[in-house]
């Protein structure tokens, strides 16, 4: 039986937040476009927009959504469907385009 490390988990709850952020992608956009022109008002003013957005996003993280996603990847894994190696040296790239990108961007944008 194989046990996943942490990073192992890490890659799969990024693919979670991933597909969470795919599926809710209309409803992030609204939020954004309601934030635009904005700064403190945003509290009151995307208040809808926002819990909407976390609605969408909290009902597509749960911990079945997660225990599903490890179990089909442990299944894979067992048959030779997934290279967890290649996996994390993927996780390894994005990670870093990530941290170029945020450098990038300034300070305080994220």
């Amino acid at each position: 039986m194989h046990i996943l490390t942490r990073a192992e988990e890490e890659v799969l709850f990024k693919t979670l937040k991933a597909n969470a952020l795919k599926e809710c992608d209309p409803v992030v956009k609204e939020f954004v476009e309601c934030t635009h022109g904005k700064l403190v008002t945003v509290l009151w003013g995307c208040r809808a927009q926002h819990k909407a957005m976390n609605k969408c996003l909290m009902a597509l993280t749960t911990q079945a959504d997660m225990d599903k996603l490890k179990i089909q990847y442990l299944n894979d894994l067992a048959q030779g469907k997934v290279d967890h190696a290649q996996l994390q040296r993927e996780q390894k790239l994005k990670d870093e385009e990530n941290k170029k990108k945020s450098k990038s961007n300034g300070p305080g944008v994220h």
